[in-house]
């Protein structure tokens, strides 16, 4: 299993990758608190170009950074979606409240 990893690259750009599933989300979430912490730019854009398997739990993390970030002031911005998850993401019509740029 490739264990997933949250990097925080310039300008506020986030750069997930790996697995996202019920095994690796919950030290994912625990690992980008520390480094969204820090983060102070209005715009906060997530690319998930290189996740390369997610199932629900992956979605309950991009809403779960959306809600608390959002708490904060602070607009967040999701790239680069495996199919996998916006296929979840439509069938669960969460279009509407997760803000994802295809």
């Amino acid at each position: 299993m490739i264990k997933p990893s949250f990097e925080c690259k310039k300008n506020h750009n986030y750069v997930l990758s790996g697995i996202l599933s019920v095994d690796t989300v919950p030290a994912l979430w625990q690992q980008s608190q520390d480094i969204l912490k820090l983060s102070k730019g209005s715009l906060l854009t997530f690319n998930l170009e290189h996740v390369t398997q997610s199932d629900s739990s992956g979605v309950a993390l991009l809403i779960s950074w959306t809600r608390m970030l959002n708490r904060r002031d602070q607009k967040i911005c999701f790239v680069c979606l495996p199919s996998q998850m916006l296929a979840i993401i439509q069938v669960s019509d969460l279009e509407k409240i997760l803000p994802i740029k295809i």
